[in-house]
């Protein structure tokens, strides 16, 4: 797996996943064609920005039981599996907020923890941040997903009540900060 740049095209097919779970976001509406255009254009294209986005690929290689003469021309290609970000940086403070939309075909196989620790290590390592946070609403099937990050990582996190209203009823929800420190440790 492995995180590259984003097109239109790709930004396009993560507004169809992020339109499936609007149970889980901050903005609980639909996005329009128009609308991701405009994002992309405005935060992904925009070096002046302050989010940076990259798209989740893994590669696929070719059937090995292919005929010798198919497999001469079936080389490995890249897929998009997500989008993983780094929202509200604060290059000032050296902190950062995650945010996440995996294919939900892929949701549940291990796809978002190997994205998660790529998107640390861009945080980390080539942005000089010091801190990485987030926030996953209790309506959000992926809870558990992010309460093992907290674990993985050693990251500090509480639960906050009534932080999301969702189709007529209150949610609380978990914030959570990885500390590059604990980071590099889990890694040792």
């Amino acid at each position: 797996m492995k995180l590259k740049e984003l097109s239109l095209q790709d930004c396009e097919q993560v507004r169809i996943w992020r339109n499936e779970c609007l149970e889980s976001l901050r903005t609980p509406f639909p996005l329009t064609k128009e609308m991701q255009e405009q994002f992309y254009r405005e935060v992904v294209c925009n070096r002046d920005a302050r989010a940076r986005y990259w798209g989740v690929w893994e590669t696929k290689i070719p059937n090995k039981n292919l005929p010798k003469e198919l497999a001469a021309v079936c080389k490995p290609y890249d897929y998009l599996i997500g989008m993983i970000g780094l929202e509200n940086i604060e290059f000032e403070n050296r902190r950062a907020e995650v945010s996440i939309i995996i294919n939900p075909e892929y949701k549940g196989k291990g796809y978002g923890t190997e994205a998660v620790d790529l998107l640390l290590e861009q945080g980390f390592n080539y942005l000089n941040l010091e801190n990485i946070w987030g926030e996953c609403y209790k309506s959000n099937k992926a809870i558990e997903f992010w309460k093992m990050i907290v674990v993985k990582y050693k990251a500090h996190s509480f639960d906050m009540p009534n932080t999301e209203y969702w189709s007529g009823e209150y949610y609380g929800s978990t914030y959570f900060n990885i500390n590059k420190e604990e980071w590099v440790n889990c890694h040792r």
